[in-house]
């Protein structure tokens, strides 16, 4: 993927920003004659200051230029830094949204431009409720947290609903999420959350852009796909970026795999293969790192973190590696999507192009199986490493619902 601006490094990795050729930009524009991401844009850095060096120092060198955002040799590095910046997989959400918005206009661009700021939206909001879900089962795992009849509702048909949620059902999971840790007085580990409440008030500009950006969803497509429809996607998710804003501080990294080496009267150590999603500085995508020091940290695991990835929220199996898995390169990074009718299989939505990858129970370890001759044939050995989705899908159900069972309702 290209970059869309100009956007260097020197070697202590401190961004450093060109701007230059200020003529004013020809931007595609919407049949309305307005410009997409505009406004987006602009707002969006704004928010992220707090979070983002780059865009602070961005910041600082266009306060005298008002019109910024309009002239594309300016703006475009303000975009590349909205990807750069943005957690994981919102940034390379975002990349793709700018890329779009430099379409020649057409059907297929605002189908398209429609589509994925409700995705993006969708995305944002599983982050937020898979990091909650991932602490819940943890604090669950520590003592007994009584759940009310909403909580058992809403998670359960979480875990078992066949029908794909939507923004309005994520939205609805966040707010009762937020509302058992305060209830309970849980930790979060995205601290950031602990004062998030107003933003989940039915008059918060978060809350009406979800609303908005649902009604958008359900809208006949005679009626969707319509250049209004564009600036106002684009509106609402703008205002609900603009207040997770502190998602610029976070990271995401999928483990690959993890070596053990320990040499005689030595400390033993483990090298972390690893990629780290999303953009770094110089505009790369999904780029692969070794990290070799002497803490382990869990396999094939999607992990959020501000900082360390040592110190992370794993959001496994809600968000997966399936390239992983699989025991391939490259990364193929998918969200869960629903429990098949089944219930022996689960669904979950590749990132780069929307599509369901479909997990089935193969049940490969069976009784009386040797874990070694299993290991050795790579099919059986993928079987394994996919079943461990559906295995811990079901142990977070059995102890967030507080289930006896894994099949109990």
């Amino acid at each position: 993927m290209e970059p869309t601006g100009n956007v260097t490094t020197i070697q202590n990795g401190q961004t450093i920003i060109n701007i230059k050729n200020l003529d004013n930009a020809n931007f595609n524009l919407r049949q309305d004659n307005k410009p997409f991401n505009e406004y987006l844009t602009k707002e969006l850095i704004n928010a992220i200051k707090p979070y983002s060096k780059p865009a602070m120092r961005f910041m600082e060198l266009v306060k005298d230029k008002p019109d910024w955002n309009q002239r594309a040799s300016i703006s475009d590095q303000a975009k590349d830094i909205l990807a750069f910046s943005f957690v994981g997989v919102l940034g390379i959400q975002l990349q793709n949204l700018m890329a779009i918005g430099k379409e020649s206009f057409s059907d297929s661009k605002q189908r398209n431009y429609i589509d994925n700021c409700i995705s993006t939206a969708k995305k944002t909001l599983q982050i937020l409720c898979f990091a909650l879900l991932s602490d819940l089962w943890n604090h669950k795992k520590e003592k007994n947290i009584a759940l009310s009849g909403e909580n058992t509702a809403i998670l359960t048909h979480f875990f078992e609903d066949w029908m794909e949620m939507g923004v309005k059902d994520y939205e609805a999971l966040l707010k009762n999420l937020y509302q058992l840790f305060k209830d309970h007085e849980l930790e979060m580990t995205l601290s950031e959350l602990k004062e998030f409440g107003g933003h989940l008030l039915p008059e918060s500009k978060f809350s009406v852009a979800c609303n908005k950006l649902y009604e958008i969803s359900e809208t006949a497509d005679t009626e969707k796909y319509i250049p209004d429809n564009c600036g106002e996607a684009e509106k609402q998710l703008t205002d609900m970026l603009t207040a997770v804003g502190f998602l610029a501080s976070y990271k995401m990294v999928s483990i690959k795999s993890i070596g053990y080496e320990e040499i005689r009267n030595s400390t033993p150590k483990y090298l972390h293969n690893y990629v780290a999603l999303g953009f770094d500085s110089k505009i790369n995508i999904n780029t692969e790192r070794l990290n070799y020091i002497d803490t382990p940290v869990y396999t094939d695991s999607i992990l959020l973190f501000k900082g360390n990835y040592l110190n992370s929220i794993n959001l496994f199996p809600f968000i997966i590696d399936m390239n992983t898995l699989t025991l391939e390169g490259g990364v193929k990074i998918c969200f869960y999507s629903s429990i098949d009718m089944d219930e022996k299989s689960i669904s979950f939505r590749f990132l780069e192009d929307n599509s369901i990858e479909s997990i089935s129970f193969s049940e490969t370890m069976k009784p009386g199986a040797l874990m070694n001759e299993l290991l050795e044939d790579k099919e059986k050995h993928k079987k394994l490493k996919l079943d461990s989705v559906y295995i811990q899908f079901a142990e977070a159900k059995k102890a967030i619902l507080g289930l006896s069972d894994v099949n109990d309702n």
